[in-house]
């Protein structure tokens, strides 16, 4: 291994990521750039040897869920299933459903879930009248609202078996991050509705039946909460009950399929673990808790917050950042909410993050506009 200051690298990686991302390169080609990089700086030669550990079972089951989800979606969708999803919670108002579609969505902690989402609520944001960088952000936020108090979310269950801390204990303590991104969410939601419709009335409310198709994501929700079943084997047995059900064509279940197997969304994955596994593999947590030991809870936030923006996955902050701050995290609730609420921020603003991506490919909007200027743009 090279003497280089892991801490050093992680930060300039993250902001070649960055940079990259927000000059219009790729995600994907600017995530593997920053993780070879860093693996680089990390490991010089040794890289190979590390680099095939991050192929592992997480890995392939990450891949194949996204790509489940991606086409359970397209089904969905093309179906026109999702559209009478969306009348049913229109039935309450369509602000309501436009912001309430993907809270619901995010319950479900599925690899490609923001996909779902967006391909669902196009239609009713196209009669919203929003613009591609307003759909994407609203999408975005409230898809991530619950990552932090949700006991299904895998960042919730690996903190309370790393720290030995309940998981009723964790959702209760992080309720204030929940409801203060639903808050602003919900403000600049509503704001950037009220200025796109400008004015116009909706008089017209979905029939509350259309609530019936939300079996989908309840069958998901019993099988892996209740159940404990795998993701994959869920969603595979939703989509075979979805084609028995709705009957899809065979060209239908085709495009569905092509638009599954996306290379930019794969290759996201792929270096999210290639990243995750050289961030863990180098130690560069534990080198940071040392640089910071004086600032404990700048330690807390920062920490967090600095490998999930390079990671874009929302679990790894506390599968690399929780265990060298595992004693700090026990003493001290301060310090626990603080390192959540790094990451849960990290997670908000990582260029890599899979459902900022989905969401803004999706509707082919500015990466930069939804992350730095969704609450000024204008219909």
């Amino acid at each position: 291994m090279y003497s280089i200051d892991l801490t050093a690298a992680l930060i300039i990686s993250t902001i070649i990521v960055l940079v990259l991302t927000f000059r219009g390169v790729n995600v994907a080609a600017a995530l593997a750039v920053g993780s070879l990089l860093f693996g680089l700086l990390a490991f010089g030669s040794n890289l190979i040897q590390i680099l095939p550990r991050a192929f592992n079972m997480s890995m392939i089951r990450t891949l194949l869920a996204l790509i489940l989800a991606m086409f359970l979606a397209e089904l969905y969708s093309m179906t026109g299933y999702s559209q009478k999803l969306v009348e049913g919670l229109s039935f309450f108002s369509t602000s309501f459903a436009a912001l309430a579609t993907p809270a619901l969505i995010g319950l479900l902690p599925m690899p490609g879930g923001a996909y779902v989402s967006a391909v669902i609520l196009n239609d009713l944001y196209e009669k919203l009248r929003l613009n591609a960088e307003q759909k994407g952000f609203i999408n975005y936020w409230f898809r991530q609202i619950w990552i932090t108090t949700w006991p299904l979310y895998q960042g919730v269950i690996l903190a309370s078996g790393l720290l030995g801390i309940s998981i009723g204990r964790i959702s209760t303590m992080n309720l204030p991050i929940m409801l203060t991104a639903t808050i602003i969410g919900a403000i600049i939601g509503m704001l950037i509705i009220r200025r796109a419709i400008d004015g116009r009335v909706f008089n017209e409310r979905g029939r509350v039946s259309g609530l019936l198709h939300i079996w989908p994501f309840l069958l998901i929700a019993i099988t892996t909460i209740i159940l404990r079943m795998d993701l994959v084997i869920s969603l595979i047995i939703v989509i075979l009950m979805a084609i028995a059900i709705y009957k899809p064509s065979i060209k239908t279940m085709a495009k569905s399929l092509k638009s599954s197997l996306n290379p930019t969304f794969i290759t996201i994955i792929v270096f999210s673990f290639i990243y995750s596994t050289f961030i863990e593999e180098s130690g560069v947590a534990y080198n940071l808790l040392t640089r910071l030991s004086s600032l404990l809870d700048l330690a807390a936030f920062a920490i967090p917050f600095l490998i999930v923006v390079g990671t874009g996955v929302e679990f790894t902050f506390v599968a690399l950042a929780f265990p060298p701050l595992a004693p700090l995290l026990k003493e001290s609730n301060r310090a626990l909410l603080l390192a959540f609420t790094g990451g849960f921020t990290g997670a908000l603003l990582s260029p890599a993050h899979a459902c900022l991506i989905l969401s803004t490919e999706y509707y082919k909007a500015s990466l930069r506009k939804v992350t730095t200027k969704y609450s000024r743009q204008q219909p």
